[in-house]
Parts: C-alpha cells; structure tokens; sequence
C-alpha cells in the first residue's frame, strides 16, 4: 500500500479533497456474491463512530475514558490476532484496520460468534484512517503485524511502515503509547528497526538490542506459522511514543 502524497503539516491533517492513497495487492479476495452483499449490510454495524477526541471516542464505544485503552491494529488480515487480545482485555476498546474485504468477513464471524462488543472496523487505507478517523493523542497501543515486505527494491515504496505512517503515529498516540510490530522477513525486520530507529517520535523498549524478545501478550497467528515452517525467524520489535 503506498500513494504520492506528501504528509500534510496542518493542524487537522486533512488530505486535499481528491486525495485517494492508492491501495495495492488484492482487497476482496474470495467472497462470493452473496457473501459480499452480507459483508455490506453488517459492516456498518462494526464502524467506529466519529469523534473530536480520545475520550469522546472511547466514552461513544461504551467506555470509561480514565481506564480503557484504544488499541489500533493496522493490517490485521483475518483477525486471528485481534480477535483473541480484544477478548483477554474486555474492557478495552480495539480498532482493526484492514482493505482485505475476506479478512473483515472472517472477523466479523469470530466476533459475532464471540459475542464481542469490544472491538470495530475501519475498511481502508491505514494512512486514511489515521488522518480522517482517529482523533489526536488518542491511541494508547498500535499493533503491526506480519505488514507484507514487498520484497523487490523496486516495490519497497509500498511497504506500510515508514517515516510517513510514523510521523502520523506520533499525531494520533498518546505520549508514551506502544508501537508493536512483527515480521518473518529478516530484511523487512531491519528495513523497521532502521526507520524507527532514524525517527525521532519513538524510543527502542528493547534497547540496548534492536528486536524484542516475543511479546507475553503473544498469539500465534497463520502467517507465523507459515514462517515458521518456512525456516523464517520471526522479530518483534517493541517502541514507545515519545512524550
């Protein structure tokens, strides 16, 4: 996923009226038509409302401002991570985003048949959400996942993580959140830690070392185990945002 556009530096970080990012890679995968007009009609349901602020937001899904934490996941595939954090920690509130259309069918299904209340949707680019949806300071925990590596040079334009997506991460966490991301792509690992490591809104959990020892809060999800068996090691690296 990648677009041209460079990051805005007004105070309400608007993108200009015609700005779309340009998402690559497959978003409907392999919904049936029927399947399809369900995921319409029921998604809506799952959205996040709109809000000017943490509090408004985490008070608009049924929690208390002063104990809740909002918890962003961007890319969260087929919600295999998500949906069992979202369960561990009721009172917290989660936001999931994702443009892979059978990824939000399959979380949706879990949480339905969970019964889950904790835990919302947003169908589109993460650099969008951020700007249009999340309002400022109000993240205290962003999780990515398994982000695709976009292995060839020529590609790594696409890759989700850099300077641009950090630079809108200091805007909308709250001073001292957690930044958490994991890979089974070496290079992509150290391509992170470099970006990271080169910015100034974030400080290495796990310093004097460059990648986190696995997570307590960890769940094995398919793409790590495909890495596995793949021979791949899997690297978590743990930021904070700074004050």
């Amino acid at each position: 996923m990648t677009h041209d556009h460079d990051t805005p530096s007004d105070a309400t970080d608007a993108p200009p009226p015609a700005w779309k990012p340009k998402v690559h890679g497959r978003k409907r995968g392999f919904l049936t038509p029927k399947e399809k007009i369900w995921l319409d009609a029921t998604l809506p349901d799952f959205r996040p409302p709109q809000a000017d602020s943490r509090a408004a937001l985490l008070a608009a899904l049924g929690a208390d401002p002063e104990q809740a934490r909002l918890v962003l996941e961007i890319g969260f595939g087929n919600g295999q991570f998500l949906a069992p954090l979202a369960a561990r920690h009721p009172a917290d509130r989660f936001i999931g985003v994702e443009v892979f259309q059978e990824g939000m069918a399959a979380l949706i299904r879990r949480l339905q048949r969970d019964q889950s209340t904790n835990t919302r949707i947003i169908p589109e680019d993460a650099r969008l959400a951020l700007q249009e949806m999340i309002p400022p300071d109000s993240l205290d925990w962003v999780v990515i996942n398994f982000p695709d590596p976009w292995p060839k040079k020529r590609h790594h334009k696409r890759r989700i993580v850099q300077a641009e997506l950090l630079d809108l991460l200091t805007r909308r966490m709250v001073p001292g959140g957690r930044l958490t991301l994991a890979t089974d792509w070496e290079e992509y690992a150290w391509w992170m830690a470099e970006v990271l490591e080169a910015h100034s809104g974030f400080e290495n959990l796990a310093a004097p070392e460059r990648f986190a020892p696995r997570p307590d809060f960890w769940h094995e999800t398919r793409f790590e185990t495909k890495g596995v068996h793949a021979g791949r090691t899997i690297h978590h690296l743990a930021w904070r945002r700074l004050p």
